[in-house]
């Protein structure tokens, strides 16, 4: 290529017409329409044309009128038309775009998934002669309810939506995957989610699955992007889903706001694409009315491309006549990590036990997750004294876990699942043991982002034989010093100590997800002690971390 000062490199020229269309919006989202009010221009240009107007309102639906007015008319409306109803579709249902009549009657397959089904639902809009309308405009009415499709406000970046239609961009997931045709099987879509160059976000959607009675899951097809961190799919626990809103809800990487925390169960989580088939005769079990909680977390690396991300989920049911065990699932973590830059190896370890436990645990799979500066990872079975016992999970095999590759690939950790499944004494528990050397510009911690570090790992197993005699468990010698009392605890609980821990200690409460919920620092003397701690914490579980410069200790409480 001839250099010549004047003339511009055609990827240089395309970073600059994105940032300054960046730009532009940046300085005039605050004096632009309302995200709804463009909506409302864009049916009112197309649809109202011999069809949705004062005197001729087909299907009973006038979009001409205020934006007010309009709203009424379509959002968590019933459409009149029969197929839709009875498919559970709104005019407009807040998040959920594949459910929403009017994004169908629009899509013009531009997501083939979210074409009207068949003839019985009616013809497509705007109505022929009108033309249909452009990819950036149906992106856009999507989007608005992928927001919760408020009245007011302007979510929708209309800017990376139309640089993605109009200049290109990158499709995360170049071939759709077929819908799965197995009897009681069904997919569900996320995206696409629009992402400027060199940025990250992490979004939680809750996903009513409309369930009218229970079903067994025996297996969960995961087609996510390349350009994924993780995808967690969560089940909200009875009546939560209530205080979260709709759409998506972006959440703060400093402070953890917007996850679903402690009112929701995990059911599984991915870092790749990957088919988890269950073993045979076990099942996840989705009640009635459950409503479940995506978790999406990606990354543009790209330096000039707008991402389009996606992921879609095969669901496949149990419909043999016996009733299977139940599969559990668990995300445990060590949150006191701290890993300076000096590149040097940095290792850590944790143990993860409940002595409260009443059965046995049968593992079926486990799999690890740190971010760029971990080297290692590994699982140990917990002796009655504390200490490592057999080790079950070797971080540097590959992914299938077939064979050791001789590192750590913490972008595809691998996953390993026991067949026949292995007992674990709950009350003994496991011990997780991560490395990690930092070579980077910066000390890292415990953080939701790329930049920060985690030390975490999926267990999913189900639940074994009675523990006959607990009596000859007991409690390992390192916690029955530490006891939390009462528990469960309506707004105070104390934790005694009758050691000789003493020191500066730090007591934090968090969440089932990790967030940090309160931190006390204390000063202990020698001998029993009795710390009361006053809270205002809402009913459910939660995690009582005891951090001393010597030990550290975890505890459950429940909150009624």
């Amino acid at each position: 290529m001839t250099e010549n000062k004047y003339d511009l490199n055609p990827m240089i020229n395309k970073i600059s017409i994105t940032l300054l269309s960046l730009m532009i919006f940046a300085f005039s989202k605050a004096d632009a329409q309302s995200t709804f009010s463009q909506v409302t221009a864009l049916f009112q240009a197309n649809c109202t044309v011999g069809c949705h107007n004062s005197s001729d309102n087909s299907g009973n639906l006038n979009l001409t009128g205020t934006d007010q007015e309009i709203y009424n008319r379509l959002v968590n409306v019933d459409p009149t038309n029969p197929a839709a109803q009875a498919a559970g579709y709104k005019r407009i249902k807040p998040g959920h775009p594949d459910q929403s009549y009017m994004v169908r009657k629009c899509n013009n397959n531009l997501y083939s998934s979210a074409n009207l089904p068949d003839e019985s639902f009616g013809t497509p809009m705007p109505n022929y002669p009108q033309p249909a309308l452009a990819n950036e405009q149906i992106e856009l009415i999507r989007q608005w309810v992928y927001e919760g499709a408020p009245l007011s406000g302007s979510p929708v970046n209309t800017a990376l939506i139309n640089s993605y239609y109009q200049e290109g961009g990158i499709n995360s997931i170049p071939e759709i995957p077929p819908l799965p045709t197995e009897p009681g099987s069904f997919q569900l879509h996320i995206g696409k989610i629009f992402l400027a160059p060199q940025s990250e976000k992490e979004y939680f959607i809750k996903y009513d699955l409309g369930l009218t009675e229970d079903i067994y899951v025996n297996r969960i097809e995961m087609i996510m992007a390349d350009q994924s961190h993780h995808f967690i799919l969560y089940k909200f626990l009875p009546g939560q889903d209530e205080f979260f809103e709709d759409g998506l809800r972006l959440q703060n990487p400093n402070t953890g706001e917007g996850s679903s925390g402690n009112s929701s169960t995990l059911v599984n989580a991915w870092q790749i694409s990957y088919d988890t088939n269950l073993p045979e005769g076990t099942a996840y079990l989705w009640e009635a009315g459950d409503i479940l909680d995506m978790n999406y977390h990606f990354r543009n690396y790209d330096l000039d491309s707008i991402l389009a991300i996606e992921a879609y989920i095969n669901i496949y049911t149990d419909q043999s006549p016996e009733t299977p065990e139940i599969m559990y699932s668990d995300l445990l973590t060590n949150l006191s990590i701290y890993i300076p830059n000096d590149n040097n190896n940095h290792i850590f370890s944790k143990a993860d036990y409940d002595l409260s436990a009443q059965n046995f645990i049968n593992v079926w799979q486990l799999t690890s997750h740190t971010h760029k500066y971990g080297t290692d990872f590994d699982i140990f079975k917990r002796n009655e004294d504390g200490s490592e016992g057999e080790k079950i999970y070797e971080g540097w095999y590959n992914t299938d876990y077939t064979f050791n590759q001789g590192y750590y690939d913490f972008s595809h950790p691998p996953i390993r699942q026991f067949e026949p499944q292995i007992e674990v004494n709950p009350r003994l528990g496991l011990i997780q043991k991560a490395t990690y050397r930092n070579n980077g510009p910066n000390p890292v911690f415990f953080g939701l982002t790329t930049n920060d570090e985690m030390m975490v790992y999926y267990l999913q197993y189900t639940l074994g034989d009675l523990i006959d005699n607990p009596a000859q468990i007991g409690e390992s010698p390192e916690n029955s010093s530490i006891k939390i009392f009462p528990n469960p605890s309506v707004n105070s609980f104390n934790i005694e100590f009758n050691s000789e821990l003493f020191g500066e200690t730090i007591i934090e409460i968090r969440d089932l997800g990790g967030k940090l919920i309160e931190q006390r620092k204390l000063n202990l003397n020698q001998g029993r002690q009795i710390i009361p701690i006053n809270h205002s914490l809402k009913s459910g579980f939660y995690f009582v971390d005891i951090i001393n410069t010597s030990k550290s200790f975890r505890k459950k409480l429940i909150v009624n």
